[in-house]
C-alpha cells in the first residue's frame, strides 16, 4: 500500500518500485508484471507502466520484447565499463570542484561527511554516500555533469547499497571521502583525482568479489589494474620538474 504524501501517485509508484529493486525484494532477472505490482500497490497500470519505463531508462528494469519487464542483471564487464565511465565524469568535475571551492562549501561538505558518522551503521544508505559526492560536485557548478554522474551511479544502485552497509566499507568510504575533500580545498587537482581512483578501484574490488558469488565469474587478478588512473603522482611530479628546469 502506498503512503500518501507530497508525491505524485505515478512518483509513488516508481519510488517505491524502485526502493524494493535496491533492496532486493525483486531479484537480477525476475520478471515484473504489471498486473500484480498493481494489485500489490493498489493501482492502476498505468502508473506502473511508467513507473517501469523510467526504471528502464535508469538501468534498473530491461524491457524484453514479448516477455515484458524484467529487473536488470549486471555483468562484471558492465560494471567495470560502468565505474570507468563515473572515475572519467568524476575526474573531470573534480577540476571544475578545485577551481570553485571556498572555504564556506568545504566547510558545508565536511560538516555533511561527519554527520553521517552519528547516523547508526545499519540505517546508512547508499543514499547518505550520495548525498557526500553531490554536495561536493556540486561546487562545480556543472549541473548537466552532474545529472550524467548520478545517471551512471543510479545503474549500480543496488550493488553499492549492499556495501556500503558494510561496517569495513563505511569506515574506509568516510576516510577515503574526507581524503579526497581536503585534496579539492588545498587545491590539488592531481592528489584530488589520484585519491578518486583510489577510491573508486577500492569499491570495485569489493563489487567484484560480490558479483562473483552471483553470477560465479572467477576472481580477477588482484595485480591487475580495473580501470588505468588519469594521471598519477609521479607523472605530475615529473611535469613540474621538467616545468621548473625549463624557467
Amino acid at each position: 500500500m502506498l503512503k500518501s504524501g507530497k508525491h505524485t501517485m505515478n512518483e509513488q509508484v516508481y519510488l517505491s518500485l524502485r526502493n524494493d529493486i535496491l533492496t532486493g525484494r525483486y531479484r537480477d532477472g525476475q520478471q515484473l508484471l504489471q498486473a500484480d505490482l498493481a494489485e500489490q500497490y493498489h493501482v492502476s497500470r498505468i502508473p506502473v507502466r511508467e513507473a517501469l519505463m523510467q526504471l528502464s531508462s535508469e538501468g534498473l528494469v530491461e524491457i524484453i520484447p514479448y516477455k515484458g519487464a524484467v529487473v536488470a542483471s549486471f555483468s562484471l564487464d558492465e560494471l567495470h565499463e560502468i565505474f570507468e565511465i563515473r572515475y572519467s565524469l568524476e575526474s573531470l568535475i573534480l577540476r571544475y570542484v578545485v577551481q570553485n571551492i571556498t572555504e564556506e562549501a568545504a566547510g558545508r561538505v565536511h560538516n555533511l561527511l561527519f554527520a553521517s558518522t552519528r547516523t547508526p551503521p545499519e540505517e546508512r544508505s547508499r543514499k547518505t554516500n550520495w548525498e557526500f559526492h553531490r554536495a561536493l560536485y556540486e561546487i562545480a557548478n556543472k549541473p548537466r555533469l552532474l545529472d550524467l554522474i548520478e545517471s551512471q551511479y543510479n545503474k549500480i544502485d543496488r550493488y553499492v547499497q549492499m556495501d556500503i552497509t558494510k561496517p569495513s566499507a563505511q569506515e574506509y568510504a568516510f576516510k577515503s571521502h574526507d581524503a579526497i575533500l581536503q585534496a579539492c580545498r588545498a587545491g590539488d587537482t592531481v592528489e584530488a583525482t589520484v585519491l578518486l581512483h583510489e577510491h573508486m578501484v577500492t569499491a570495485l574490488r569489493r563489487l567484484d568479489l560480490f558479483l562473483q558469488e552471483k553470477i560465479s565469474a572467477p576472481a580477477p587478478d588482484e595485480s591487475f589494474t580495473l580501470f588505468p588512473p588519469l594521471i598519477n603522482r609521479r607523472a605530475s611530479e615529473q611535469i613540474l620538474m621538467s616545468k621548473q628546469s625549463s624557467v
